[in-house]
């Protein structure tokens, strides 16, 4: 009986422990089946967010081609403002030649008129120291002869004569 009192035992535990194992099983099914439908969720919400980037990449691509051709005219209206940036610059550098020219033109206007009036400035004193030596040599002339008429009015007038003296002239 002692073995059948232990076979009882083990067969008790061997129930529970199947019983347990079954309880376990039902709990992992439901489990599974409560996954199943979140894994279809989770498809559905894969399939409309591969839809979603599907038509990002579209709408990229489409962007992306857009901003070629953008930056293509961009590139080309560049070209443009760099040609017509060297044609306003040679126009300017023209410009510059120009002023250059006047600037230089009038320097040496201004040099050959001073050396024209220092040239002629020789040649209009010439006369004119020629005149004055001329005319000084002619006062030279007429002090002496007025010397003489004084002296020979003082001879004849004593009292003329006086006033000369008191001058120092005498």
């Amino acid at each position: 009986m002692v073995a059948l009192i232990v076979g009882e035992q083990k067969m008790r535990k061997l129930h529970i422990i199947i019983i347990v194992f079954i309880f376990l099983l039902t709990g992992s099914f439901a489990a599974q089946a409560q996954n199943s439908q979140r894994d279809e969720g989770n498809i559905e919400r894969f399939a409309r967010l591969e839809t979603q980037m599907t038509a990002m990449n579209t709408r990229i691509d489409d962007l992306r081609s857009e901003m070629k051709g953008d930056m293509a005219d961009l590139k080309g209206n560049m070209s443009d403002l760099k040609n017509e940036l060297k044609g306003d610059i040679a126009d300017l550098r023209g410009l510059v030649y120009v002023i250059l020219g006047g600037i230089i033109t009038l320097i040496c206007g201004l040099l050959a008129m001073m050396g024209y009036v220092m040239w002629d400035r020789r040649t209009a004193i010439t006369p004119v120291v020629r005149k004055t030596k001329e005319l000084e040599q002619g006062f030279e002339d007429e002090r002496v002869v007025l010397w003489k008429v004084l002296k020979g009015y003082a001879r004849v007038e004593p009292r003329f004569a006086e006033v000369l003296k008191t001058a120092g002239i005498l």
